[in-house]
Order: C-alpha cells, then sequence, then structure tokens
C-alpha cells in the first residue's frame, strides 16, 4: 500500500498532459521524495571542469603535459538522418536504386546535455518543467 500511495503523484503527473484545461489549473503537491525521482541531474553553474585549476580554484600542471591535442571540439554534434528510396516505395526507378530520402537530423547540445530533432527538443517539457522546480525547492 505505502508503494501504491509514493506512485499515486507520479501517476497524477502522468494524466496531466492528456487533459489540458485541468492541467492549467491543477495544484499539485509534490514530496520531496517524489521530487528526487524526477529530477536529472544537471551540473549547478561553476560546476563545470575548467582546465588548469583544480576544485578550490588553485592552479595545476595540465595532465597532458606535452600540450596534448589542439584539436577543438564543436559545441553540437550533428547527425544527418535518412532512408533509402527503395524502402519507401515498391517500384523504384533503376536510376534511383541507390538514392536516399533526408528525413531529419538530430542535434545534441554538448553543454546542455540536450537533444533536439529538426530544432525541436526531445524531452518532455512538462517533467522537465517539474524537475527544475523541484531543484528550486529541494536543493
Amino acid at each position: 500500500m505505502i508503494l501504491a500511495i509514493r506512485l499515486l503523484p507520479l501517476f497524477a503527473l502522468a494524466l496531466l498532459p492528456a487533459i489540458p484545461a485541468f492541467a492549467e489549473e491543477a495544484r499539485l503537491e509534490v514530496s520531496q521524495e517524489d521530487c528526487a525521482n524526477i529530477m536529472k541531474y544537471v551540473e549547478e553553474p561553476g560546476v563545470e571542469y575548467k582546465p588548469g585549476v583544480d576544485v578550490d580554484g588553485n592552479p595545476v600542471a595540465p595532465a597532458d603535459l606535452d600540450g596534448g591535442s589542439q584539436i577543438k571540439l564543436p559545441d553540437h554534434i550533428t547527425i544527418d538522418l535518412s532512408l533509402p528510396l527503395k524502402d519507401l516505395i515498391k517500384h523504384v526507378d533503376p536510376k534511383l536504386k541507390n538514392a536516399d530520402v533526408y528525413i531529419g537530423a538530430v542535434e545534441y547540445d554538448i553543454a546542455s546535455n540536450r537533444l533536439y530533432f529538426n530544432g525541436q527538443e526531445l524531452a518532455d517539457p512538462a517533467a522537465n518543467a517539474i524537475a527544475v522546480e523541484c531543484r528550486k525547492r529541494f536543493q
């Protein structure tokens, strides 16, 4: 019975998007334990890796003493998605047998740790909003 009671707020959260008018006016109480189950890890500002300093801000020797790689990594990684035309159409002109149809692009933003498909974030906005509120209240 305790498990059912603890899962009830999460079940209620899952139902809110199905009832838009209700979701806009509803007030939902979520416990700190529920928030811990909902929240995703997101680095707090200022805790990201900084080369050349330790956790207290003191200078340290770099791990790559010989200068290391000079390659600059991109901020975003983009993967174009396509399907073979022959998989979409039964009778393809033989001249087009190797043609691909562009479907879209998946983009990963390294800094924000977010994934997008054709510019649309691949995440649940309601769950993200709840996680943000949980962080504000319980951390």
